[in-house]
């Protein structure tokens, strides 16, 4: 039998060396965010405390601006990282890869990857949302668990963000001088990621309470 010592001090050892991962990784992306913002200051001519800096400080406006918009974002993303967790943690991909779609558009959503970044390398708004359209429904018809009950929440949720979408397509298509446009969209896109997040924590909590990686509840000889 073990020796009980030696094993607390081999799993003592074991945390140890993933704790210094950790802290060496946050380190190294940190200074990896300080060099890119440097260097993009150096060539555009900006100042460097623009990327560190709140928006609603930067663009002096109230701190009120755009809170929806953040709180959106906020939970696509926190949705996602768990998600994603609960996928590598079971080793099931069909959770990871939702995890991993969800935690890309909350960080597209809150960086203005598809509105402002992509169209800048010539890479037009209405590829990215393409993309997104494939991989949705790739997770929803190939790797969705059948079994999940809470599938009519990702069809609302996925109609919602195709609608916010498309009101935003028509309205480059035919400006208008209103914000209910803007608005409409705007609240169509907050409500279709509630449900989205809602619909992924739920998909998450299944997978952890199944246990085992590819078990399909519903099917006891089921192996993946």
């Amino acid at each position: 039998m073990p020796d009980k010592n030696a094993l607390n001090a081999k799993h003592s050892s074991e945390w140890t060396m993933s704790w210094r991962l950790v802290i060496l990784a946050a380190v190294a992306i940190n200074v990896v965010m300080l060099l890119a913002a440097l260097f993009v200051a150096q060539t555009l001519g900006l100042d460097a405390t623009i990327f560190y800096r709140d928006p609603s400080a930067a663009a002096d406006v109230g701190f009120y601006t755009g809170w929806i918009s953040s709180l959106g974002a906020s939970l696509w993303i926190g949705t996602g990282a768990a998600t994603l967790f609960a996928g590598l943690l079971t080793h099931r991909w069909d959770c990871t890869f939702l995890g991993g779609l969800t935690l890309v558009m909350g960080l597209d959503d809150l960086l203005l990857i598809h509105e402002d970044v992509l169209p800048f390398v010539a890479i037009p708004e209405i590829v990215t949302m393409i993309a997104y359209a494939v991989a949705g429904l790739f997770w929803f018809f190939r790797l969705r668990r059948k079994t999940f009950d809470g599938s009519i929440v990702f069809v609302a949720a996925g109609f919602l963000l195709a609608m916010s979408a498309a009101i935003d397509q028509l309205g480059e298509l035919f400006p208008s001088p209103s914000s209910a446009v803007d608005i409409a969209e705007d609240a169509v896109k907050e409500l279709g990621i509630f449900l989205w997040a809602a619909g992924a924590v739920g998909y998450a909590a299944m997978v952890t309470r199944l246990g085992r990686p590819w078990v399909d509840p519903a099917d006891p000889n089921s192996t993946g």
